[in-house]
């Protein structure tokens, strides 16, 4: 059976063996669907992983604190992008604060 024949099975009312048949292989085959999305990473949660190791390489390098213009300049990515992958890496990054020219500043080093 088609899908075709099946949703006009279902509009002509005739539920029947066949139908419902079809009905538990569409199920299943959006079941499938669904779960390859789950486990499947997407272009940006990609490139964000990317962004995040990008990062921590860059700090670990660092022996003061920096802000989030330098790694932002450095690695050729957005000051908001910068941030995200900062708090990203959680524990692994400490956030401080730092004096820059007239005023303060959000700087950001590797936790010890």
């Amino acid at each position: 059976m088609t899908t075709r024949e099946f949703y006009q099975a279902v509009v002509d009312n005739k539920i029947d063996a066949d139908v419902l048949s079809k009905a538990q292989e569409l199920i299943d085959a959006l079941d499938a669907k669904n779960a390859k999305r789950k486990t499947t990473l997407t272009k940006e949660q990609k490139e964000a992983a990317a962004r995040r190791e990008a990062v921590l390489a860059f700090l670990k390098e660092q022996t003061e604190p920096v802000t989030r213009d330098t790694i932002a300049g450095v690695l050729g990515i957005s000051p908001a992008q910068a941030t995200a992958a900062c708090k990203a890496l959680g524990d692994a990054v400490t956030k401080t604060e730092v004096k820059v020219e007239k005023s303060k500043k959000i700087a950001y080093q590797i936790s010890e």
